[in-house]
C-alpha cells in the first residue's frame, strides 16, 4: 500500500488542475484505466478513510 500510494501521489501531482477535478477524473488521469467510472464506487469509503486515518 505504502508504494502504490507514494505512487499515484507522484503521478496525481503531474496532473495540471487536479484540485479542481472531480475524483473520479483525477484518479483516471493517473491511473489511465479501461473502466474509468470503476473509481466512483470507492469513493466515499475513501473519503472515511482519510479523515479517520489522515491526522492520526
Amino acid at each position: 500500500p505504502q508504494y502504490a500510494t507514494t505512487a499515484f501521489l507522484k503521478g496525481l501531482k503531474q496532473v495540471d488542475g487536479w484540485h479542481d477535478m472531480p475524483l473520479t477524473q483525477a484518479a483516471q488521469t493517473v491511473q489511465v484505466s479501461a473502466y474509468p467510472d470503476a473509481y466512483a464506487q470507492w469513493e466515499q469509503q475513501a473519503a472515511d478513510l482519510v479523515g479517520q486515518y489522515w491526522n492520526s
